[in-house]
């Protein structure tokens, strides 16, 4: 998990790149083998797509969360997820392929708007699906990734569809992996709470507080094979060890002390108790 978070932390210091992302989580499945045809140009639409969506804000203007970064890093992740479970011969190479096209597209035309439940997974799941068929990729593969970005609606994950597509619960960890980092996550709490504030939403507890990220923390569902492997659920487990350690074995006791202090101080005290808890 360290390891993961550091690399997701130095990408995000650079240029958010969706080309790159994509060339780099596909090479990780494909093992040296040239891609299906259709598939490096559907790549390259898809890639374009996000790009010229990310272009259309005014500078600084993308949503908090929702952001090309997210995007470009949910791809790169689930590359690492797909390898891990080809490794664990838990999918074929062709469905690795259309899951890494997907994440890709999971978020097209994102505009931070909160809409009713699965409207916007919808509409990338239309758009995606549009440019693998541009590509030549067949119907089969549309419909993979048209899924596969429909599983990405948290309503529907909390509803527990989709639960026998392991390329859909592996969609499901890549959306949220990062923010599920101990260090980066909680930047991406922070980041995500303005973005529902920022479109008129009121959730309580915020998200960006210590009890909502608790609440989240709390709320994963059981996790694929490959994201343990990948250290996710060792990093949830040490989080919420934080701050249980925070209020004497409470971790709601913990999370209300972190919310009373000022800002600087609570995240300095969460890091030395995640620290003790590592």
């Amino acid at each position: 998990m360290q390891r993961a978070e550091a690399e997701l932390v130095r990408l995000r210091a650079r240029p958010a790149n969706m080309g790159a992302a994509l060339t780099e989580a596909l090479g990780m499945v494909l093992r040296g083998q040239g891609p299906p045809p259709g598939v490096a140009e559907a790549a390259a639409l898809i890639a374009r797509a996000v790009e010229a969506h990310a272009a259309s804000f005014p500078p600084g203007g993308e949503p908090d969360y929702h952001d090309h970064h997210h995007q470009a890093e949910a791809t790169l992740v689930m590359g690492w997820l797909c390898a891990e479970a080809l490794r664990l011969g838990q999918i074929d190479p062709g469905h690795a392929v259309a899951g890494i096209l997907a994440m890709a597209g999971h978020d097209l035309q994102h505009d931070g708007s909160i809409p009713p439940p699965g409207t916007l997974e919808a509409r990338s799941a239309a758009l995606t699906a549009a440019l693998a068929a541009q590509a030549g990729l067949d119907q089969t593969v549309q419909d993979q990734i048209r899924q596969v970005i429909l599983a990405t609606d948290p309503s529907r994950a909390a509803a527990g569809l989709d639960e026998d597509s392991m390329l859909c619960r592996l969609a499901r960890e890549a959306d949220v992996f990062a923010s599920l980092t101990p260090e980066l996550g909680w930047r991406l709490s922070q980041a995500f709470g303005r973005e529902v504030r920022a479109a008129g939403g009121n959730a309580a507890p915020p998200p960006g507080s210590f009890a909502g990220r608790l609440q989240w923390l709390r709320a994963q569902r059981p996790m694929t094979e490959a994201a343990r492997n990948l250290g996710l659920e060792a990093g949830v487990a040490a989080q919420l060890a934080a701050m249980a350690g925070l209020g004497d074995g409470d971790p709601e006791a913990g999370a209300r002390r972190l919310d009373a202090m000022p800002p600087g101080e609570a995240l300095a005290h969460y890091r030395t108790a995640l620290a003790a808890a590592v």
